[in-house]
């Protein structure tokens, strides 16, 4: 067994491509966050009796809240700051309008997108929309303060949220509708490309702002998730990738490795992305989750082909495991860390947001497992 380590030591040493003294773990991210009814079930199993104010104020998503006496009960190494883009310009609660202009509805736990301003537009109307100004939506001094108080304390790894929902690919899905603009990258490319364009553009202001704020004091930099694939495959094929959206995820990473080379660029891709993860390395990312536990990912091959280049962090299963029996649990971690976690380079956190069927018991079960079975050496 190795000297125990510093949980902000123990997260850089793994994303080194190192072996920690065990597997670090993670919760509250951008990706890998409660739905709030879990949230709460999970302040119950663990004895702690005041929830604390949700952390997006207009509670217009089904992940509202972030608490640091959750992550210090699971033991998990990493803690996060934020701008407030997501939080503060999400959707008003008297419109269910957020401030890219989409409208939503609330459907059971979640909301989902039902008024598209783009749907219908020409090159000229995307020129004229009100694309929204960053500004006006973040609280610097907010961020500036938490950063500098996780910095002081040294202990954990800093991680910057996502300053924006969605990445460039996903956003302007929301904007234009997904099945349209599909087609239009095909049919339509000038159009599809402007508004990725514009897209790429408030992201990049946010990073930049984000950067300027606390950059200095941050570890990890979650870009904002982007998902590309499917169950089986990708949504569109890797060379359409490659020529439409890539150099837009490449502009958003690059102000990242341009301010320093020692922070670490994390990014979310739902379903089967195999194809394109050399893409990713090339692009600056460091980080990748959930790398999704489909048949269509095979683990074993991907960390062998790129675990010296690309650390991982997800893959939990979070619809049979995480709501299954605490010994199917405790399995599930076994078997990710035997895979993925030799070498260095894997944090345990689940594939996805944890939603009401997941027991609270089950959360706490999860990072238990990952202290008892990620002890380097790894048996």
């Amino acid at each position: 067994m190795k000297k125990e380590m510093t949980p902000r030591d123990r997260v850089l040493c793994t994303l080194s491509h190192e072996e920690p003294d065990r597997v670090p773990s993670a919760l509250f991210g951008s990706y890998y966050s409660l739905q709030d009814r879990t949230y709460f079930e999970l302040l119950d199993q663990l004895g702690i009796k005041d929830p604390l104010p949700p952390f997006r104020r207009f509670m217009t998503r089904s992940t509202n809240y972030y608490d640091d006496r959750v992550l210090d009960r699971l033991g998990t190494d990493t803690r996060y700051v934020w701008l407030g883009f997501t939080d503060l310009g999400g959707a008003k609660p008297d419109t269910l309008t957020d401030a890219w202009g989409v409208q939503w509805r609330r459907m059971g736990p979640s909301f989902t997108p039902v008024g598209y301003p783009l749907g219908d537009a020409k090159i000229e109307d995307v020129e004229r929309y009100p694309w929204p100004d960053p500004e006006r939506f973040i609280d610097r001094e907010q961020c500036r303060e938490r950063a500098k108080t996780l910095r002081k304390n040294g202990r954990y790894a800093v991680v910057g949220r996502g300053t924006n929902s969605y990445g460039p690919f996903e956003q302007a899905s929301e904007l234009r509708g997904r099945d349209r603009f599909l087609i239009d990258l095909v049919l339509d490319p000038e159009l599809a490309d402007l508004i990725l364009t514009k897209v790429t553009d408030v992201i990049v202001r946010l990073t930049e702002i984000l950067l300027d704020t606390c950059g200095e004091m941050m570890d990890i930099v979650e870009v904002p998730g982007d998902d590309y694939g499917g169950t089986e495959a990708l949504l569109i094929s890797p060379d359409m990738f490659r020529k439409t959206v890539l150099p837009h995820l490449e502009r958003i990473i690059r102000p990242v490795k341009e301010f320093s080379e020692d922070l670490f660029v994390a990014f979310h891709s739902d379903g089967a992305v195999g194809a394109i993860l050399e893409d990713f390395i090339d692009s600056g990312i460091d980080l990748f989750h959930p790398l999704e536990p489909l048949f269509a990912n095979d683990m074993a091959d991907i960390k062998k082909r790129f675990g010296d280049r690309l650390s991982f962090m997800g893959a939990i299963d979070i619809k049979k495991a995480m709501t299954g029996s605490v010994k199917d649990v405790e399995e599930e971690v076994k078997r990710r860390i035997d895979i993925l976690a030799p070498g260095g380079g894997y944090v345990l956190t689940p594939a996805n947001h944890l939603q009401a069927d997941v027991p609270p018991v089950n959360i706490v079960a999860l990072y238990e497992a990952g202290r008892k079975y990620g002890v380097y050496p790894l048996d």
